[in-house]
């Protein structure tokens, strides 16, 4: 089998490849190449696994393993337009210039196909996946994010200890379905993406163990559960109250807290009709600050500044509180909202 691949496509398709894998050892930095009409690269984090079309090739059998850093190292520097690629018997060869790669790999085996599923939506890829990073920027390893329809709009909704995350899409129309996917490759997602770097339509589909996002280049799967929509996340969306402007200072009052404080620290924030407090203490650091802002209720909450400050880094500049019985909420005009319930429900 012989295929011949452009450069630069074929170098921006590792790199994605290289961000969908991580730093996951799952792999051990392998990617895998089979043919499903063209050549077909396959790279997973273990829980995430994307499927590429790069290139026309005749048919052949199974997937063949070849370490990612093999091929990375050999496209450094390399100014043709195309490079060659050749299976022979087991080895695998790539060709550019006056420069040959020579690999030995082991026996294909059968290649990986996706897992049956049912489309339930379709959205643009550019707005998902910046409201994905929004949604996760609060989280950590071993935290889950949820992805499903409510009132047949998208939802997503992360939660962590001290803040939960929301965003809605309001352009968009979708059949009921719910499931939650790991923290990390939600991150990883994100991450190709920015190396990816183009808008197009991207149709959402459930299957029994995994959600699947389609585009016309790539195809991925990513494990996770089934869940359904936690009745209390339910209440936000319905629960409103007087959205007042946030000044600005808030964010940067944030940001410092953050700056100052070691990551496991609460930030203790409190509104009265006069002012917003900020105050955070660890071992010999202790962290005031004063916003000249009254709020039309009172409050008091305890949040991580730094989870916080990841959030808010991701919004709009023009920020929104609503203060309800149990809550605070900031948000954006642009449908995404922090929730932060109070440190002593009144």
């Amino acid at each position: 089998m012989k295929a011949l691949i452009r450069s630069v496509i074929f170098n921006r398709w590792l790199r994605f490849c290289d961000k969908i894998m991580g730093s996951s050892e799952y792999s051990f930095g392998n990617i895998f190449l089979s043919y499903k009409d063209g050549l077909v690269i396959r790279a997973t984090d273990g829980c995430l696994t994307a499927w590429m079309k790069i290139a026309e090739c005749e048919p052949f059998y199974g997937e063949v393993q070849i370490p990612l850093r093999l091929l990375k190292g050999f496209l450094i520097g390399e100014k043709t337009e195309e490079v060659e690629l050749t299976f022979i018997g087991d080895q695998v060869l790539l060709h550019a210039n006056q420069e040959t790669l020579r690999i030995k790999t082991s026996q294909p085996k059968d290649r990986e196909r996706m897992e049956p599923f049912k489309e339930v939506g379709r959205t643009h890829l550019k707005k998902f996946v910046t409201y994905l990073d929004f949604a996760t920027a609060a989280l950590e390893e071993g935290d889950m994010t949820y992805i499903g329809s409510f009132d047949n709009h998208l939802v997503m909704v992360a939660s962590s200890r001290t803040i939960l995350s929301i965003c809605e899409f309001d352009d968009s129309s979708f059949e009921e379905f719910h499931f939650s996917v790991p923290y990390m490759s939600s991150r990883h997602i994100v991450k190709a993406m920015k190396v990816y770097q183009k808008d197009c339509l991207l149709t959402l589909a459930i299957g029994d163990e995994k959600l699947t996002l389609l585009t016309d280049d790539f195809g991925m799967q990513i494990c996770g559960e089934k869940s359904s929509f936690d009745s209390k996340i339910d209440q936000v969306f319905f629960e409103n109250g007087n959205p007042e402007m946030l000044y600005s200072a808030f964010a940067k009052y944030i940001s410092k807290a953050a700056w100052l404080l070691p990551k496991d620290t609460i930030l203790k924030i409190s509104g009265t009709d006069k002012e917003i407090k900020f105050f955070g203490t660890y071992g010999s650091v202790q962290y005031k600050a004063e916003l000249p802002m009254g709020i039309s209720k009172p409050f008091e909450v305890e949040v991580s500044p730094h989870r916080l400050r990841s959030a808010l880094a991701r919004m709009s500049s023009r920020l929104f509180l609503i203060v309800s019985d149990r809550f605070i909420r900031i948000g954006d005009q642009k449908g995404r909202y922090v929730v932060i319930p109070f440190a002593h429900i009144r």
